[in-house]
């Protein structure tokens, strides 16, 4: 396989069929987040809106969420050289 290789993919998102073209590389990544993403916005049918672009807002918004309480979580996690840093503070105590 060639780095630059890419494939054309056809996808439904909230059975609205659209076409990408992305590396090889990422074909089954790109496939997982196309399926991710259609559970969430099947999780906001249940609100009521027959309009698509409210459920995809509304899957978009959570999502985006998820990543943000993700970032904040790893940088409340101290690091290698923090801990080793923490270790040695309460070795010298």
């Amino acid at each position: 396989m060639e780095p630059n290789e890419t494939v054309l993919l056809t996808v439904n998102i909230d059975a609205r069929q659209m076409r990408l073209r992305v590396a090889q590389q990422d074909e089954a990544q790109v496939l997982s987040a196309v399926e991710l993403l259609n559970k969430r916005i099947a999780g906001f049918r249940r609100f009521g809106s027959s309009d698509p672009m409210d459920r995809l807002s509304w899957a978009a918004l959570d999502l985006a969420g998820e990543v943000v309480r993700s970032e904040s979580a790893d940088t409340a996690i101290p690091n290698d050289k923090e801990l080793t840093d923490i270790e040695q503070l309460l070795d010298s105590l």
